[in-house]
């Protein structure tokens, strides 16, 4: 299973949290991580609550714990809770 590297491109520390990433079904039904999962996936808490100063990057695996027959179609990635985040097909 693929992580994602988290870069943080900006110009001051940003704050990473899994929990503010969302995955998304064909009907536009959103699923949240689940932190738990994460932290024994990744080995470490790379995706919960990491601060990445401007330049560094963090690389991890988000975990969404979704009925077995749903297929995700989209994931919606945000670099805080307060952000409008942007949609990323899967294929």
């Amino acid at each position: 299973m693929p992580g994602l590297a988290h870069r943080n491109i900006g110009d001051k520390a940003q704050l990473f949290d899994g929990s503010s990433q969302k995955a998304l079904d064909a009907k536009g039904t959103e699923y949240s991580n689940d932190a738990a999962a994460e932290i024994d996936a990744n080995g470490d808490s790379s995706t919960f609550l990491e601060e990445i100063n401007p330049g560094n990057q963090v690389k991890g695996r988000l975990i969404f714990d979704v009925p077995k027959s749903t297929k995700l179609t989209a994931i919606e990635l945000h670099d805080s809770v307060f952000s409008g985040g942007v949609t990323v097909a899967l294929s």
